[in-house]
């Protein structure tokens, strides 16, 4: 019985031993000390961003539709021409688009939702309109 007490701390000492070995050796993460900025992209342990506008967008591209990201918005899509005054918002959920539709925030005056987007139509003509409609039609509300 004395024999017994002696091994099992004598294992549990062993153990966390091993267990202070092995995470000595251990590379971490691929973000660095806190000042170097994190490696995004293909064959980095660290994912890169979603951006809910890359799918439309390229969806408009394969439609013909000329648009681009906003630079002063992250979740805006300008429709071109600029003077039609035509763009899509995301929101974060087909609520939320909703609400904001009917609050008539800034962002949703006279825009109509589909899905999680805000579309405002401005001045294009409808043949343009209804490829964008398609294309959020398609997304859906996946997100």
């Amino acid at each position: 019985m004395l024999r017994r007490a002696f091994k099992a701390p004598a294992l549990v000492a062993a153990l966390i031993l091993t267990l202070a070995l092995a995470a000595c050796g251990s590379s971490g993460t691929n973000v660095g000390g806190g000042n170097d900025a994190p490696e995004t992209g293909a064959g980095t342990r660290q994912a890169t961003a979603f951006d809910p506008r890359d799918e439309p967008l390229g969806c408009f591209r394969g439609k013909g539709v000329e648009a681009t990201k906003d630079d002063r918005y992250r979740e805006r899509i300008n429709i071109m021409p600029a003077t039609s005054g035509a763009y899509v918002t995301f929101a974060a959920t087909l609520q939320d688009a909703l609400s904001r539709q009917l609050r008539n925030e800034s962002d949703a005056v006279g825009a109509e939702a589909i899905g999680p987007a805000l579309f405002t139509v401005g001045d294009l003509d409808d043949s343009v309109a209804g490829k964008v409609e398609d294309c959020l039609d398609a997304r859906g509300v996946r997100y």
